[in-house]
């Protein structure tokens, strides 16, 4: 799994200060992808996200949930948090961005303690990590836990997936 490109949804005309907020956790944004983007069935997604096949379809009718609230009631969606570890990291260029994989650490610096990162579309220096975005913490691959039904942080029987 990779972190998401974006984190932040919301209705058209509204200033974000204005609006209430459902959070989407990065296993539920996973299970979104996995289901309702790429068309697998339950059972594959779960395989992909090494979980059982009802914890998948937990998953998936909590995210369901969640976005049915923010689309009827007009609430915007974060993404963050969960339990998950990231097979590779993505960045985001701040100025045309350009999103791309890399091998550097969620959570880690960018540019300052590694060499100079620059965005292979426009040679910018501005980066953002967004696996620290989606809430990754250094030692577990935890991200914040969840704000809606089931488990919370650190909830009982929920891994850290990885994809």
């Amino acid at each position: 799994m990779f972190p998401p490109g974006f984190f932040y949804f919301k209705p058209h005309g509204i200033p974000m200060r204005q609006l209430q907020h459902v959070v989407l956790t990065v296993d539920e944004y996973e299970a979104i992808r996995l289901i309702d983007y790429e068309g697998m069935d339950q059972a594959e997604a779960a395989k992909k996200m090494n979980i059982s096949r009802p914890t998948s379809a937990r998953i998936i009718e909590s995210a369901h949930r969640k976005i049915a609230e923010a689309l009827i009631l007009g609430k915007a969606i974060r993404i963050e948090g969960g339990r998950f570890i990231f097979v590779k990291n993505r960045l985001r260029c701040l100025s045309c961005g350009a999103i791309w994989e890399t091998d550097l650490e969620p959570g880690k610096e960018v540019n300052s303690e590694h060499e100079e990162l620059v965005c292979p579309n426009c040679n910018e220096t501005r980066i953002m990590d967004l696996g620290r975005q989606a809430g990754f913490q250094m030692g577990g691959g935890q991200g914040h836990g969840s704000k809606g039904p089931g488990p919370g942080p650190g909830g009982k029987g929920r891994r850290g997936w990885k994809w």
